[in-house]
């Protein structure tokens, strides 16, 4: 068979690269399509797969995102009609552009998602979907309530993570490449998604309250902060602002290895906080709401604060670097937990 992926997020391309290894070792075809946005392109090369780019972010306006979403369901139609096979099924991570392509074609269609939240999202993809694929910490209720069918729902017990992080072995050689060694202290950091139309009603398309916690965090701490941005715009505040004190990744890099260095991983969304946690790295979330998986990765023992006020975000932090621990222990307990869960990997191939 021949399974098309679209990616939108960098979180995706790992995991799609993850199903991939596994359809290609039973004779399966994979194809790729991404759109032009943050870190996926270069992961992409990253990871050796080959991408066909289809479309960009729609930036920070509800007008922008419904023009770009246009454009780009255009670009991957006629992308998919030209194949020389039509793909047998179409794989993706509730993106509402790709999902209209395959359905307008015919394709049957297995979309995951974890984000009962992005309402709009959700319902824009659903009620298309032969298959709606979503780990088991999720109600089945709020999949109910954004237009599913039971027919649908293949809930797995696990994280997306159990993934790409089971055999998972860190590289040294990724921090070095940094200008870091493993004995340097530095923190893994990451932006809010301040222009995802989930958060468009915060008034911040573009910024970002990172910096709110690196004024208290930089008096206070002697490492470096190696710093991810979602947009040009927290890149150049980040740079102006603090200079030395951080790091900015020119293009992907093995984030795997960052976090098993790092002295704590900190973001206002939720996929970094989710992969260095479940390596045993503790992390912080500040998206301002509880969110199931997150909710459920902290409930399970993996390290994982979920802290919805800056302030609170900021008393954690600091606390967790200054704080003595052993990180082999919490690293080895943290890899126990993951090994026991399910794989998204195992219950797509069950399915196809």
């Amino acid at each position: 068979m021949i399974v098309w992926f679209d990616a939108v997020t960098s979180k995706e391309a790992l995991l799609f690269d993850a199903i991939a290894n596994e359809l290609e070792k039973e004779g399966h075809e994979v194809s790729f399509t991404c759109r032009d946005y943050d870190y996926i392109v270069s992961l992409f090369d990253l990871l050796q797969r080959d991408v066909r780019i289809l479309g960009k972010h729609g930036g920070g306006t509800l007008y922008g995102k419904l023009m770009a979403g246009n454009e780009r369901i255009s670009l991957l139609a006629n992308y998919v009609n030209k194949l020389d096979k039509k793909p047998n099924y179409h794989i993706s991570f509730a993106c509402p552009e790709s999902t209209r392509v395959a359905f307008g074609l015919s394709i049957p269609i297995i979309s995951i998602n974890d984000s009962p939240h992005a309402k709009a999202v959700a319902k824009l993809t659903i009620p298309f979907a032969k298959h709606l694929v979503y780990s088991s910490c999720i109600s089945k209720e709020k999949w109910l309530s954004k237009g599913a069918l039971e027919n649908q729902l293949q809930p797995y017990d696990g994280i997306d993570e159990v993934a790409w992080l089971r055999d998972y072995e860190p590289d040294e050689a990724v921090i070095e490449n940094l200008g870091l060694s493993k004995t340097d202290r530095f923190i893994v950091a990451r932006p809010e998604e301040s222009s995802a139309a989930y958060m468009l009603d915060k008034g911040m398309a573009g910024q970002t309250n990172l910096d709110v916690i690196f004024d208290e965090l930089f008096p206070l701490y002697d490492g470096k902060a190696v710093v991810f941005p979602r947009y040009k715009s927290q890149e150049e505040m980040m740079l102006k602002k603090y200079k030395d004190n951080i790091i900015i990744p020119p293009k992907a890099v093995d984030t795997l290895s960052l976090y098993f260095y790092s002295d704590l991983c900190i973001t206002g969304g939720a996929t970094m906080a989710r992969e260095a946690a479940a390596i045993g790295t503790p992390s912080i979330s500040y998206y301002p709401h509880p969110l199931d998986v997150l909710e459920y990765i902290s409930s399970i023992g993996i390290p994982l604060y979920n802290e919805y006020k800056l302030e609170d975000a900021i008393a954690r932090t600091i606390e967790l670097i200054n704080s003595s621990r052993d990180k082999g222990a919490i690293q080895e307990k943290t890899s126990k937990i993951i090994k026991s869960l399910e794989s998204p990997v195992e219950k797509i191939m069950s399915l196809i």
